[in-house]
């Protein structure tokens, strides 16, 4: 069965942005990578890094996608972005979506780790406060090839851990971004496999849950399903 992810090519249907952000070496990158089906996107172990947000263009579900990786932050290594310059940034590009009424999901992707105090800060800054809460917002939870059992497993001992941080998503997945070359065993090639297909049925069903026109954003009405299954109404002044 062919993927539902494909590339496409000119359309007169506008594509529908979404920021994939987090800090550096968490597999941003490497999760573009899994959900458009290619290695485009350079990660983090290529000789050039990232220097600037990257868009790359799919099909979900019939859905046009502008997928958008974005450069990492809290960046220690000497050939890439400072922090302050990656943050800049990335507030540029969620600020002028927004404003425009085409920031449609945010995919925070982090590590299988605890919730530290810049996971908090990144997530407070960029959704909270940039995005005002009004776009629907996911975690992608990386690194997890090696984990014991389900790799879901993970969100179900760590969520109220986040939660009490006050880091609220509309949805999780919990996945690896190793690539198909990595892949030395069937039991990583299946892994990744369900990764992909989690992915794809995360964004899918998130945008649909969470879509709303973008003329009511434009005038200030802005309607999605928060992370308790709830419609809310945010008027933007």
């Amino acid at each position: 069965m062919p993927s539902v992810f494909t590339f496409f090519q000119k359309s007169s249907e506008p594509a529908h942005n979404v920021i994939i952000f987090g800090e550096a070496g968490v597999g941003k990158s490497s999760l573009v990578n899994l959900i458009i089906g290619s290695n485009q996107a350079k990660t983090s172990s290529d000789a050039e890094c990232p220097q600037r947000n990257q868009e790359y263009e799919v099909t979900v579900d019939n859905r046009k996608f502008r997928i958008w990786d974005t450069v990492g932050l809290d960046s220690l290594t000497v050939n890439r972005l400072p922090t302050a310059s990656a943050e800049r940034l990335l507030k540029q590009l969620l600020s002028q979506l927004f404003k425009r009424g085409e920031l449609d999901l945010l995919i925070y992707c982090v590590r299988a780790a605890r919730a530290t105090e810049a996971l908090v800060r990144h997530y407070r800054t960029f959704y909270s406060t940039i995005c005002e809460g009004a776009v629907p917002v996911v975690v992608v939870v990386t690194c997890l090839e090696n984990a014991r059992g389900e790799m879901d497993n993970w969100w179900t001992r760590n969520e109220e851990k986040f939660r009490k941080c006050g880091m609220l998503f509309a949805g999780h997945a919990c996945v690896t971004t190793l690539g198909e070359e990595q892949c030395d065993s069937e039991a990583l090639k299946e892994r990744r496999a369900s990764s992909r297909r989690t992915v794809h049925a995360l964004i899918s069903t998130i945008y649909r849950v969470g879509r709303r026109p973008r003329t009511l954003i434009q005038r200030g009405i802005i309607s999605y399903r928060t992370p308790r299954g709830l419609v809310r109404f945010v008027p933007r002044v």
